[in-house]
């Protein structure tokens, strides 16, 4: 796991706010569990030896797809009203797609991106995002988790993996689900 840089630790820290990032964590990991065992029981099995979970934190750093994986990613937000943290978005990228990955949900080159979505949404606009500052504020404000799976298990493990992210968390922006 990354080092946690959104906390100052000689500081008072909110325990709720800790509790609840390490069950966003621990939430996807059980569930990767989960998939685990169904794709044992299919007989095509993603082991833990195939994919590994970063925990990118809040704020986050734009980081390159390694070589030789796929990945799945998350971007996750915590409201100061809400104090839990909601799924904004969950994709995928191939090995090649390393754009995709690290820059694109950034802006507004690519046809779907996340700061399109959140430039387009009231409660976002609200709290003053633009097309200008969307990129830095979700670079300090959004939660993000990647899962590295490795290229030699396939398209299909990198979809079944996505998928039932989506089924369990129901991001907000995904409105095809």
């Amino acid at each position: 796991m990354s080092e946690d840089k959104s906390f100052d630790f000689g500081a008072e820290i909110d325990t709720d706010y800790v509790g609840q990032k390490s069950m966003v964590v621990d939430d996807i990991r059980d569930t990767m569990n989960y998939i685990e065992d169904i794709t044992r029981k299919l007989g095509n099995t993603l082991s833990s030896k195939s994919y590994y979970i970063e925990d990118a934190g809040c704020p986050h750093k734009q980081s390159s797809l390694p070589k030789g994986y796929e990945a799945v990613y998350i971007f996750a937000y915590r409201s100061e009203t809400k104090y839990e943290y909601e799924c904004l978005k969950i994709g995928k990228a191939n090995a090649n797609s390393n754009a995709r990955f690290t820059s694109q949900h950034y802006g507004f080159s690519a046809p779907s991106t996340l700061a399109k979505s959140i430039c387009k949404d009231d409660e976002f606009r609200q709290m003053g995002i633009t097309r200008e500052n969307v990129k830095e504020w979700m670079l300090n404000n959004l939660y993000r988790i990647n899962i590295f799976i490795s290229a030699d298990q396939g398209k299909a493990a990198t979809e079944l993996v996505e998928a039932v992210l989506h089924y369990k968390f129901r991001p907000r922006y995904e409105g095809s689900i």
